[in-house]
């Protein structure tokens, strides 16, 4: 008979062997070019995939997984949908906000910025765009249908991503200059708290869980941090994967995904705490993530010197 123990041990080193399994990639026509920001429209089973090296974003149709390359015209990094609106908006380095429509992927407008954008959010909630300026000082306000500036918010130098939690009427923005999460106030459009990040340094990747009231902040320098969403308080620091950039969150597995420096990391988040249950080898240069809430697969792209891919990994 096997002592319970070691039965516990035994099946721990199984978990944490490796929770993913790699697909075959999926090629992207077009040649190669670089991948940033990825999202997925779990309402209408698609997920993008920003292309600034080529100036375009993918689109894979996670039910055929089948691909498409859409021509922007100008480099995006950050991207996200309105599934009702069937609409696609992206920002990126060529200081434009751009438009498609869903229905034919045409450009349906587009908006000159000051700036250029990185991280863009759709808040269906209040019919608003937000867009941060990569490297600035400024969270863009945006109208979607008249595609004009309604309000400019004044945020600490140099954002990375942000996310939108409308239960809490909050947007959570990093902050790489000063380490730190900025909170903006969805109501008054305005920084109404900054929460620090300890060890972190170059906060990147940033999400949230938002029934546990959890933020996942990770930093270049290979430091995860979870605060309370609502007071700032560091929860725990680990230590993960360096050079990570872009993380996804499955709320219902509750599983935080990592990917940087050749390996994705999955992390388990439970009530009292999280550990890093396992990782995956990582095609080189990879660093975007996103995650099927419906299938729970985890989308990644990235590019060679010839060509370009998707590839998805399913949970064990």
């Amino acid at each position: 008979m096997i002592h319970p123990l070691i039965a516990l041990l035994s099946a721990l080193c199984m978990v944490q062997s490796n929770p993913l399994t790699a697909h075959p990639p999926i090629l992207v026509p077009g040649g190669a070019g670089k991948f940033d920001f990825m999202n997925v429209d779990s309402k209408d089973r698609l997920a993008f995939a920003c292309q600034p090296g080529k100036s375009a974003f993918v689109v894979i149709h996670l039910d055929s997984e089948k691909v498409k390359s859409v021509d922007v015209g100008a480099e995006i990094n950050g991207i996200d949908s309105d599934s009702k609106g069937q609409k696609v908006y992206g920002a990126g380095p060529s200081k434009v906000l751009v438009k498609f429509d869903m229905a034919t992927w045409k450009k349906a407008g587009s908006l000159n910025l000051d700036g250029p954008g990185d991280s863009v959010i759709f808040d269906s909630k209040h019919g608003t765009l937000y867009v941060d300026n990569d490297d600035g000082t400024s969270l863009w306000c945006v109208s979607p249908g008249s595609m004009k500036i309604s309000k400019t918010v004044t945020i600490k130098e140099a954002p990375e991503v942000m996310v939108l939690d409308t239960s809490r009427n909050k947007i959570f923005q990093n902050i790489k200059t000063t380490n730190t999460v900025q909170v903006i106030d969805i109501a008054s459009m305005s920084v109404v708290a900054e929460y620090k990040l300890g060890e972190l340094t170059s906060p990147h990747g940033l999400a949230e869980d938002l029934a546990a009231g959890k933020l996942f902040s990770v930093g270049k320098n290979g430091k995860l941090v979870i605060l309370n969403a609502d007071s700032g308080k560091i929860l725990q620091t680990l230590d993960v994967t360096k050079s990570s950039d872009q993380i996804a969150y499955d709320s219902q597995l509750k599983r935080l995904y990592i990917p940087g420096s050749g390996v994705i990391q999955t992390v388990q988040v439970y009530a009292s705490g999280a550990e890093i249950i396992g990782s995956a080898s990582l095609p080189k240069g990879c660093h975007s993530v996103t995650v099927d809430p419906q299938t729970h697969d985890v989308w990644v792209a990235y590019a060679d010197d010839a060509n370009s891919y998707v590839m998805k990994y399913s949970v064990r």
